[in-house]
């Protein structure tokens, strides 16, 4: 894809080649992103889940690709309200998310923070944010603070295009390349900012563009394609822990869903765009790569979706018996 501004260097060593075991772990870790959605949409309309749901639905090859290049010892996350499917990635029990969007006190962040809000530090995943925008300040801090420790971790920031319109945006990303600061912003343009598409919000069609003004290195990725967001994550990765200098991605995806679940998206956007998109589905897309080199067959594959979705509804079981906090944790976890 493209590139402008600083390039972006291949490091000199590179890792071994994919192997069939890692292709499955992400092939299975899509489906079950895929599956989690449609379960946490239904109980949505069954009243179990209250607030809002942003469903990752179409998007799962860009998270995946990129946390599976992680270093999960030494990086960390800092995302977006649309979180479910990178707190999975990161190895954040479904059961536990299920549960915190049930609002139990099992879930991620103790019940309190819903949807838009999990958190888990012992994953190195530090929250997603309700806000626009709101937590690309929060990983250039996250970026100064990985500067003066020892190693090289970096932080992933995870934003949407409508993101790029705020004013932190531009404040954090001229920090951040001012100081040198070890950070991955990740814009995942899905081509709409609410139900305002990419033409009608923005000037530049490329995004890349409107980051490359900050003088750090940017790229444009296929976010369909989870061994294309791998191969340049782990690249991309590796030279920021090299250089300690920050960069920005631009992986262009699609969401399958509206902006949330009241929002019913063939209002502003017709069959005939969505259809080229979906021919291109992450998990079609990894599906035939796997069964066209004969390492799994149409069935094995839907085995393994109907493994996931079992496990699934059996978690989610398990967290809608869960309890509820108590009246007296309301201010815990709470600075004032």
């Amino acid at each position: 894809m493209s590139t402008t501004s600083e390039s972006i260097p291949t490091p000199a060593a590179a890792r071994p080649g994919r192997s069939s075991a890692q292709w499955k772990r992400m092939l299975r870790m899509m489906i079950t992103i895929r599956e989690f959605e449609h379960l946490g949409e239904q109980e949505f309309r069954n009243g179990l889940i209250r607030g809002y749901y942003h469903s990752y639905a179409g998007q799962e090859a860009v998270g995946v690709g990129m946390l599976e290049a992680l270093d999960p010892s030494h990086d960390y996350i800092v995302d977006h309200y649309r979180d479910h499917g990178h707190c999975l990635a990161m190895g954040i029990d479904a059961e536990q998310v299920f549960a915190e969007l049930f609002g139990r006190r099992t879930g991620v962040s103790k019940g309190k923070g819903g949807s838009m809000h999990m958190y888990s530090p012992d994953k190195h995943f530090l929250g997603g944010d309700g806000i626009v925008g709101g937590g690309i300040s929060v990983a250039a801090g996250v970026g100064m603070a990985l500067k003066r420790m020892p190693g090289k971790g970096l932080c992933v920031c995870f934003f949407g295009d409508g993101a790029l319109d705020t004013g932190t945006f531009h404040e954090s990303l001229n920090l951040a390349s001012l100081w040198d600061l070890p950070v991955v912003f990740v814009c995942i343009n899905n081509q709409y900012s609410m139900g305002t598409s990419l033409q009608r919000h923005s000037s530049l069609s490329q995004l890349v563009d409107r980051a490359s003004g900050y003088g750090m290195p940017t790229e444009q990725i296929d976010g369909q394609d989870v061994g294309a967001v791998y191969s340049a994550s782990e690249r991309i990765f590796a030279a920021v822990r090299e250089r300690q200098r920050p960069c920005f991605i631009e992986a262009l995806t699609y969401r399958y869903q509206g902006h949330g679940i009241h929002d019913k998206p063939l209002n502003y956007r017709t069959t005939e765009e969505e259809e080229p998109w979906r021919r291109r589905d992450p998990i079609r897309l990894l599906s035939e790569k796997l069964i066209e080199e004969r390492q799994m067959t149409p069935a094995q594959i839907e085995k393994m979706r109907q493994e996931v979705t079992a496990e699934l509804e059996a978690k989610a079981e398990r967290a809608r018996q869960a309890p509820a906090p108590e009246a007296r944790e309301l201010f815990d976890d709470v600075m004032i």
